[in-house]
């Protein structure tokens, strides 16, 4: 029999309540109709068996649905977990569950409930449209989103941005406003004196050949040896036309992208050559065919001068551009493996680095800016990781794939820095929630960090010796620990505020440290000071290009801020004094290593302000005065300028020329 059959059968809901004959017309039996009563068929009411054989057959599938989540999740407990689950209240728990009637979309009065009293509010501009930026126009923005401590003009920076832990730290100090003018460093624009005379420069420049192939070379001898996302024998053969070159605006693109690179890498912050093939390259997107066609070529000059832009303190710029990268990119397919498809060995290979140097590129940029991570997880992509082989093991001509090599190369970087964000983009998408990361949750996500460690080769692990002394080699080995522990001091250190700002409630009295809030201080406080002796280490070497300073600068930072909100949070503590030794090395390496570097000068006049030397010595709390009332970062005034002018910008309400 049918199931509309069956149906039939069943009585309409009143009639076998009140337990009358039923018609069992429908849409309306006789009796409801008679009434005038609402008729309703719900139709039998399927209950479990109560046999053995069914819960038998319940708890096999239980326990394959647990299998199959320890394959997933390995380092999950389950039992954990749950047992976490029944800990949280009934309103967080009910808060976690997606809507999928409202698409898991918050409403409009839900957006207005009260935050937890010890959370941060953001700091937001005055005007609706404060958020706005036009980086062609103003110095604002820095391309690593740590001094940004103004909310209007620079676009919306959240909160694993570092300068959202910076403002927390000048706001409870009572730095809002007011700094002595000889704390001022003066920002300016590019005159049009200086653009006219990029501009010629570069004229000279793609005049002369030889000119051009030494900015190739500057950029294949350092860019390319930490970001190798082209593939330097076809390049080299394009450019000199022994193979055919790509279509017309994606190539002029893409060459005047690694000429900019190069002329970046030559380590003269003063050139204006860079600055004029930057925007030379950028012109050649200025024209609606971009968006009207995609190729690999394209992608590539997206990717790299989405990194330029940043590099250059317009990383909104950089942003859009790789927004536009990542959309031509699926649409070519670049996320997939595509395994039948009968392209050359060496074809697929150049797919796959120009899709994890976007997706590393994105992934980091999106976790300095505060902002989602939108790429596709690993569900959506099964594109393979690229292989680590020297460049003469895979040619145009090679027929059989070859066997990875157990040393490193100029691959590795990228090998394993992609798998670092492959594991970890989830947490840098959980911190951006508005309601925060609990403790359980953030253990969890380090024990998930220390156990990816577990996978690394023996040449990129801390407790091994590698015997290459390349120093790309060594760069990218110490870069994919600098970004691991950062991971961690985003991770750990808004506890760390918490307890700064608690300390300041009771009037600079010592507060007691629960054992989960101090193993969770030690971790983000032992991050913070192995990125800064790891960075001090290297830059001793010899191998201290512009790119190595930009990196170095901006993880140096982070971890020095860490390590002054230990000192505020705890000046009692008995490992102030070690403290403090990382506080001067960081310092030290600001003020002398990269002393050429305004960036680095800025970062230590900040640490200067939030922690002065003297405060080991003299152990005076009371100097420090954290106001919890400033906790509202929305109110802070930013109307003076006078902060702004203190990390080197005019008041943007001024223009060009107004200041």
């Amino acid at each position: 029999m049918s199931n509309a059959a069956r149906e039939l059968d069943f009585a309409c809901d009143i009639c076998r309540v009140k337990k009358l004959k039923c018609s069992k017309q429908r849409p309306i039996c006789n009796g409801c109709l008679h009434y005038g009563r609402p008729c309703h068929y719900s139709g039998k009411v399927l209950r479990s068996p109560l046999t053995r054989a069914y819960l038998t057959t319940v708890e096999r599938r239980m326990q394959q649905l647990e299998d199959l989540f320890s394959q997933l999740h390995p380092d999950l407990n389950i039992e954990e977990a749950i047992a976490g689950m029944k800990e949280r209240p009934a309103s967080a728990a009910s808060s976690s569950k997606p809507s999928f009637a409202a698409e898991g979309l918050p409403s409009a009065t839900s957006t207005q409930k009260k935050l937890p009293e010890d959370s941060i509010s953001e700091a937001v501009p005055e005007e609706a449209d404060g958020f706005d930026w036009q980086e062609d126009v103003n110095e604002l923005a820095d391309g690593m989103a740590a001094l940004s401590v103004a909310p209007s003009g620079t676009g919306y920076l959240g909160s694993t941005a570092g300068v959202f832990f910076l403002r927390s730290l000048l706001f409870w100090m009572g730095h809002s406003k007011g700094f002595s003018e000889n704390q001022t460093i003066a920002a300016t624009s590019p005159s049009f004196l200086h653009q006219a005379e990029a501009s010629s420069r570069v004229s000279q420049t793609l005049a002369s050949r030889q000119v051009m192939e030494q900015l190739i070379d500057s950029y294949f001898s350092v860019y390319h040896r930490t970001y190798p996302f082209i593939h330097e024998v076809t390049f080299r053969a394009q450019f000199h036309e022994v193979l055919p070159q790509p279509q017309q605006r994606s190539w002029q693109m893409l060459l005047h992208t690694v000429l900019a690179l190069g002329a970046w890498c030559l380590n003269d912050s003063q050139s204006e050559l860079d600055d004029g093939l930057y925007h030379r390259a950028l012109s050649f997107g200025e024209d609606e065919s971009m968006f009207a066609s995609a190729n690999l070529t394209f992608v590539q000059a997206l990717v790299l001068l989405s990194n330029l832009s940043q590099k250059r303190n317009k990383p909104n710029t950089g942003s859009n551009l790789l927004g536009l990268a990542t959309r031509m990119a699926l649409s070519l397919g670049l996320h997939r493996e595509l395994p039948h498809w009968d392209i050359s060995l060496l074809q697929r290979e150049m797919r796959r680095r120009v899709w994890w140097g976007l997706y590393i590129f994105d992934s980091g940029a999106s976790t300095t800016f505060g902002r989602p991570i939108l790429l596709p997880d690993k569900e959506a992509m099964d594109v393979r990781a690229v292989m680590n082989i020297p460049d003469e093991y895979l040619t145009a001509t090679t027929a059989a794939l070859p066997d990875e090599s157990t040393e490193p190369t100029i691959y590795s970087g990228m090998k394993w820095q992609s798998s670092l964000h492959v594991h970890s983009n989830y947490i840098s998408n959980r911190l951006l929630s508005s309601t925060g990361v609990s403790s359980e949750d953030a253990w969890a996500m380090n024990h998930a960090l220390d156990s990816w460690t577990e996978s690394l080769p023996p040449y990129f692990r801390l407790n091994e010796q590698s015997t290459c002394t390349e120093n790309s080699f060594l760069f990218a080995r110490c870069r994919l620990w600098w970004r691991f522990w950062n991971l961690k001091i985003i991770l750990f250190r808004q506890l760390m505020v918490k307890r700064a700002v608690e300390r300041s409630q009771r009037g600079g009295a010592a507060i007691t440290w629960t054992d989960a809030d101090d193993r969770s201080r030690k971790v983000a406080v032992s991050a913070a000071s192995s990125t800064i002796a790891s960075i001090h280490g290297f830059s001793q070497t010899e191998f201290v290009t512009r790119l190595v300073t930009w990196y170095s600068v901006f993880f140096l930072f982070h971890a020095s801020l860490v390590i002054s909100l230990a000192i505020l949070g705890d000046s009692e503590s008995q490992t102030l004094p070690e403290w403090q030794s990382d506080l001067d090395t960081a310092r030290d390496v600001f003020r002398n290593v990269y002393a050429n570097n305004p960036l680095a000068q800025r970062c230590a006049d900040i640490l200067d302000l939030i922690v002065p030397g003297s405060i080991v010595e003299s152990n005076d709390w009371e100097n420090i005065q954290l106001d919890p009332s400033l906790m509202e970062l929305s109110m802070w005034d930013t109307g003076s300028g006078d902060l702004l002018s203190f990390f080197g910008w005019q008041d943007p309400g001024l223009g060009p020329g107004q200041a």
